[in-house]
């Protein structure tokens, strides 16, 4: 393996509070590392090659382009694929930006195009999920709401008031990311203003929220991706304080991991967490102890894991990716 400094690159589409950091904190970047080893525990993203080849490669061809008469992907933050997903049944779920395309294109694993449905339904698309019924959550941060679709497209639930935003029980002010706790919980990472985490119950009801502006444990400078584990612990990505900090079901800070990179999402699969670093352009399989394991050389805006491992990449500037194992 090597390393080398890694410089830290000025923000894109987000400028931090004045006062506040967009990078790793001072004693991040001041802990001397001896080597490889120990680099990796405290500044992952200096190091340039895996420690070891997890076994995926591009998937040539996904998905098949080009898209049928009158749609295409956008090339910009304003009009690019923003997130990623996938169901049990092979579906493979990318959610888009622009008015050239709908807004959530299905595709089989070969890269068919399946169906698409949202045209002109969505203001910016953030992110999307799939629950354990493969039904489909959409987060739309400028419209403040998270909408659950069937896979045709019925909307089924929402959380949030679409176009009002607020910071209590009831609004979001730009929220990001949606996750699935214990008990039927919803977690929501209520992002590029409020700052905070809100979760609910099974049925929708609110039940509390956690995180002021701020770069101290459970605070947030812009959570932007979130998830939870087997155990029911929450891991929240804090973006531009590049760290993902972790908590109890009910919000109590636990630790946090600070040695990854600039954190975009996480996602939780056969017992191990894949973090995304959008600014490094890689994919890092990560231990329950926060070990790095390895990565995947790939990045955009969103991260999407089907069952079976395989890792799609949503990006602003370019059509979706798709890596295998296979």
């Amino acid at each position: 393996m090597v390393y080398a400094p890694f410089p830290l690159l000025a923000p894109t589409g987000y400028k931090p509070e004045p006062g506040m950091i967009d990078g790793p904190s001072a004693e991040v970047l001041a802990k001397p590392a001896k080597d490889v080893d120990e680099l990796l525990q405290l500044r992952a993203w200096e190091v340039t090659e895996s420690p070891v080849d997890l076994g995926y490669h591009l998937v040539e061809d996904w998905p098949k382009l080009p898209l049928p008469e009158g749609m295409k992907f956008g090339t910009t933050v304003s009009t690019g694929a923003s997130g990623a997903a996938a169901d049990s049944q092979g579906n493979y779920y990318v959610y888009q930006r622009g008015p050239d395309v709908p807004a959530l294109l299905c595709f089989d694993r070969d890269g068919n195009l399946v169906r698409s449905w949202g045209e002109s339904q969505f203001g910016r698309p953030h992110s999307v999920r799939c629950d354990k019924n493969d039904n489909v959550w959409l987060v739309n941060d400028v419209a403040h709401v998270c909408n659950l679709f069937s896979p045709t497209g019925q909307v089924l639930r929402t959380i949030g008031v679409s176009g009002v935003p607020g910071v209590d029980s009831r609004h979001f002010n730009r929220c990001t990311d949606i996750a699935f706790g214990l008990d039927g919980r919803f977690y929501v990472s209520d992002g590029y203003v409020n700052r905070r985490v809100v979760y609910f119950d099974n049925e929708l009801n609110y039940l509390g929220s956690w995180g002021t502006l701020g770069m101290g444990p459970g605070q947030f400078l812009l959570p932007h991706g979130i998830e939870t584990d087997a155990q029911g612990r929450v891991y929240v990505a804090d973006r531009t304080s590049w760290r993902v900090q972790i908590f109890t079901p009910e919000g109590d800070f636990l630790r946090q991991w600070t040695h990854i990179g600039k954190v975009w999402g996480v996602i939780y699969n056969q017992g191990h967490f894949w973090v995304h670093d959008g600014l490094t352009k890689r994919v890092s399989k990560v231990d329950s102890t926060g070990k790095v394991i390895g990565w995947v050389d790939g990045g955009g805006h969103g991260l999407g894991m089907a069952p079976n491992g395989d890792i799609i990449i949503a990006r602003h500037n370019a059509p979706p990716q798709l890596f295998s194992r296979d």
